[in-house]
């Protein structure tokens, strides 16, 4: 069949038949073949397309020096113990910073000059980058052991000291006079030994402006604080081991994992999961008889501290570390929340605890030496950060055991007890190194 080619026309626009026709011919070989190869792959938007290690980049912003000069003594004490606490954002991504820092706590410590620092972001001259700037100080009764925000309302933190006492201050920004925007909320000093950490809660899901303050102390004993309109000492919590018969214990660590539940961390090794929805009383004049379960939560009411205010919470052991848990953290990862732990030698536990926890580990993992003091991970768990005591920070990437490190501006030495990342994952701190702090941008490049 021959077919006569004749150009057709419409108001805006003229085309051949036969020229559509030749196109056809030539384009659906090409449109055949890759027909051939199936279907073009969607990629989920949380996939990971890119290594890691080309997404992350780490760099040393600034190092801040706190000096601890003792009017006694013609020379300055070095420090060797550090705490911070990132606050709330101020400026281009950079939260407010605190930090606090002391000598090696012993029994002729007289707590001279012991102090929280706050730092403020400022922009530079061309908004480009921000440095932190001392803004103003708070003297506490002793050395500061314990820093921590309350992630509920990031203008609130609390810290605890060597000698047991518990501070809680908040931030209020004051236009006409900057350095009184932090005013002391609260202080009081306990019976129960060195505050070693805190940690936040909602006190009642259904109150947002009632929060939560657990502290932990050296005696085996946690304290919850009922923090609202007043700040109450609400419950204290007696722990022990189950499988110990009454083998005493002594805290490193603790993290809330609900309004009900925490985790602490112990100098053997030990991990225990409590819950305060079940308590036993401990009162003085109590029998283990008598000892009665008594359905309670953070919710109940707060009582004065006393005789009647001492409990025994429900507590699970969870799969144990071989040395001292020198750190806690809670992450969530597409809806999967992870419990991780590490001790002293650096192994690694992390406990799916998205429904309820496991008490044995989904991964098991062992950084290489030296010793972690302190570690954290990132969101997407892929790099561990850790400090190390040449100034060095290590980069441990999880899926292959690769080891990158990031060195100060000068060599740096000291026993690092610190490593805070920022709420937005922008920034850490590490310390102290003779009582210099070291600030990192983290940027992540996708």
């Amino acid at each position: 069949t021959q077919t006569v080619s004749a150009p057709r026309s419409k108001k805006f626009a003229t085309y051949d038949d036969s020229k559509l026709v030749s196109f056809i011919r030539k384009v659906q070989p090409i449109v055949e073949e890759e027909l051939s190869h199936g279907m073009t792959p969607m990629f989920d938007c949380n996939d990971n397309l890119y290594d890691a290690s080309e997404r992350y980049r780490v760099c040393c912003h600034q190092e801040l020096r706190l000096r601890n000069l003792n009017p006694d003594h013609a020379v300055e004490q070095p420090f060797y113990v550090g705490a911070a606490a990132w606050l709330s954002i101020l400026t281009r991504d950079a939260p407010l910073l605190v930090v606090a820092g002391s000598p090696n706590h012993a029994a002729w410590c007289d707590h001279v000059s012991s102090t929280v620092t706050v730092f403020c972001p400022k922009r530079d001259r061309y908004g480009a980058s921000v440095q932190w700037v001392e803004l103003s100080s708070s003297p506490v009764k002793a050395c500061i052991e314990s820093l921590e925000t309350n992630p509920f309302n990031r203008d609130m933190f609390a810290g605890g000291t060597e000698s047991g006492d518990v501070y809680i201050w908040h931030y209020e920004l004051n236009l006409k006079v900057e350095r009184n925007s932090f005013a002391e909320l609260h202080s009081e000093t306990t019976d129960c030994g060195k505050v070693v950490d805190m940690a936040w809660a909602r006190y009642n899901v259904m109150s947002k402006s009632d929060y939560a303050l657990l502290t932990a102390h050296t005696d085996g004993t946690v304290i919850l604080w009922r923090v609202g309109k007043t700040i109450v000492k609400d419950k204290i919590f007696k722990l022990s081991v189950p499988s110990a018969n009454g083998r005493a214990l002594i805290l490193t660590q603790i993290l809330t994992t609900s309004n009900t539940e925490f985790v602490v961390g112990c100098d053997d090794g030990s991990l225990l999961l409590c819950s305060t929805t079940q308590l036993i009383p401990l009162g003085g004049t109590a029998t283990s008889a008598e000892r009665t379960v008594v359905n309670s939560s953070p919710a109940a009411t707060g009582t004065s501290a006393g005789k009647g205010n001492f409990f025994s919470p429900g507590t699970i052991e969870l799969k144990c570390h071989s040395f001292s848990v020198t750190s806690l953290q809670k992450i969530e990862n597409r809806r999967q929340e992870l419990l991780i732990s590490c001790d002293l030698t650096g192994e690694v536990l992390f406990h799916d605890i998205t429904d309820s926890i496991n008490s044995t580990p989904t991964l098991i993992i062992k950084m290489p030496l030296p010793f972690k003091t302190r570690i954290v991970c990132t969101n997407d768990t892929e790099y561990i950060f850790s400090p190390t005591g040449n100034g060095l920070l290590e980069l441990y990437r999880i899926g292959s055991g690769k080891v990158d490190t990031v060195e100060p501006s000068v060599p740096l030495k000291g026993s690092p007890n610190l490593i805070k990342m920022s709420a937005n994952g922008k920034w850490l701190i590490t310390g102290t190194y003779g009582g210099t702090f070291i600030i990192y941008s983290v940027a992540m490049e996708f």
